[in-house]
């Protein structure tokens, strides 16, 4: 064989042997063929109906599924049966959802028996989610449980307090209702002014749209979120700055307090007020409240962050730049649980409420696909989309980053009016020196599940509100003996930073 016929053999081989190499390459690095990260997965979501909570996910989907070849199940129940179809789907290992959307409230539930993927990897090297941008309350607290951390915070939620400026600014009525009451007539500061401007406002046409107007809107149906409108009341009347605990059990015993003269108090007041509702409030739920107050049926509401978006950027709004924003108003009478006394604050006790403490986003243990479906949590919370989710309305999703509140361009682009007013609201409920921690124990939904019908009675005229909170008192002890109760009171002195005893 000649030497030029050697050289061609060999140029042969080589190129045989790149064509070799190149084929097992293209198949051992998909994306040069491009294929993408997640091709032919599907990940479930579980939440609660659109709009609310579900919505984020149905605007963001189409992009993360472009961008990973992956595709999004959105799978829905009612609010009532969110917390059932997900303990048994963890109970049972049925793998249903790879991603569940919850309340923060139910955390100690799943993450107590480890239904949950642990988030702290994930989490130690996402670029993208840009952790330390979220404010501390949710990093540090609603987040986590037992030192690690099990979801991420899709918003963050507190109850603040909403007013109509146009009533409550008018000087004609401002004259009327001194010469009625005997003091300026302003944004309440206690829940005795609340009601009383509540009366004042109530069945008339004061704003001259040519229909009665009321008083007040709030959440009261059972099987929808009415107890969180509840504990916002009875906070600032068993909360006494400094003193852990009140609220829900005595940190020391943990016996129930739901039926302190505190609660009790608080929840007579809220059955007298309901004379001043707009017709058929005993039924409303948290989305119908928005759209009455946004229609401008009503002088003044409590709700999450919610109203306040609706309030300036909804079409259906009649109230745009008229909607006025603050913390819940306290009381000049405090129950002290461990002096059994009423105490006196001729000032006013004010103790707003992190109601529900945020929807939280995480991935069942269970799941085939963890990577994918973090990828997908990480895509929701991320700064630009997140942005974008609570500056939409309707979306559920209320204010839980430092850009949330820095960056107020978003704001007004959607039609804010006063963003400036609405968020400074809720930072000044964040930061309150005697604001409240929701229930964050195993159980939580079972002791809220207990609270929902006594509180229906209630408000129904079937039971005093002794009466009432008597037998949900009775009830907590039963779930607390059920649970454990020595397990029980360290998970509960733990939720409020004390030492374990």
């Amino acid at each position: 064989m000649c030497k030029k016929e050697k050289y061609f053999r060999f140029r042969l081989c080589l190129l045989l042997l790149a064509a070799i190499l190149f084929g097992l390459n293209s198949l051992m690095i998909p994306q040069a063929s491009g294929q993408k990260r997640f091709d032919g997965i599907e990940i479930t979501v579980f939440t609660q109906p659109p709009p609310f909570i579900a919505k984020p996910v149905q605007m963001f989907r189409a992009d993360w599924e472009k961008k990973t070849g992956a595709k999004v199940k959105l799978i829905t129940a009612p609010w009532a049966e969110l917390y059932p179809k997900m303990i048994s789907s963890f109970t049972m290992g049925a793998k249903k959802y790879d991603i569940i959307i919850f309340p923060a409230a139910w955390l100690a539930d799943f993450a107590g028996n480890n239904f949950l993927v642990p988030l702290d990897d994930f989490i130690a090297k996402d670029k993208e989610l840009a952790w330390n941008d979220i404010l501390p309350v949710y990093r540090e607290r609603i987040c986590s449980y037992a030192g690690e951390i099990w979801a991420v915070p899709m918003d963050g939620d507190n109850h603040i307090f909403y007013y109509r400026k146009d009533a409550l600014d008018n000087l004609e009525y401002q004259k009327k209702f001194k010469d009625k009451y005997g003091y300026a007539l302003a944004p309440p500061k206690t829940w005795k002014q609340h009601r009383e401007i509540a009366e004042f406002f109530n069945g008339w046409d004061w704003d001259g749209d040519g229909r009665l107007e009321y008083g007040v809107v709030e959440a009261m149906r059972k099987d929808d979120q009415a107890y969180w409108t509840f504990f916002s009341r009875a906070a600032a009347y068993v909360s006494i700055p400094g003193q852990p605990g009140g609220l829900f059990f005595d940190p020391n015993t943990m016996e129930p307090l739901i039926n302190s003269p505190g609660h009790v108090k608080a929840l007579e007041d809220w059955i007298k007020v309901k004379q001043f509702g707009v017709p058929g409030v005993v039924n409303m739920d948290s989305g119908e409240i928005r759209n009455v107050f946004t229609i401008g049926d009503a002088s003044m509401a409590i709700d999450w962050g919610d109203i306040g978006v609706m309030a300036d950027t909804s079409p259906e709004s009649t109230i745009k730049g008229q909607c006025g924003y603050t913390i819940m108003p306290g009381t000049t009478r405090v129950w002290d649980y461990k002096k059994q006394t009423w105490a006196e604050f001729p000032n006013g006790n004010q103790a707003p409420y992190l109601a529900f403490g945020g929807w939280l986003a995480a991935i069942d243990a269970k799941s085939d696909h963890i990577e994918a479906a973090y990828d997908f949590i990480s895509f929701l919370g991320k700064p630009e989309n997140s942005y974008i989710s609570v500056t939409t309305p309707e979306t559920g999703f209320n204010p839980c980053r430092k850009m949330h509140f820095d960056r107020l361009a978003g704001w007004f682009g959607y039609g804010f009016v006063n963003p400036k007013d609405y968020l400074g609201a809720i930072e000044a409920t964040i930061a309150h020196d005697n604001v409240q921690p929701d229930l964050r124990i195993p159980g939580t939904a079972r002791y809220f599940e207990a609270l929902d019908p006594q509180l229906a009675m209630a408000l129904a005229g079937n039971k005093t509100a002794k009466e009432a909170l008597d037998a949900v008192a009775k009830e907590w002890k039963r779930i607390t003996e059920d649970i454990g109760k020595d397990a029980q009171l360290k998970a509960y002195r733990a939720s409020l930073g004390l030492l374990i005893k």
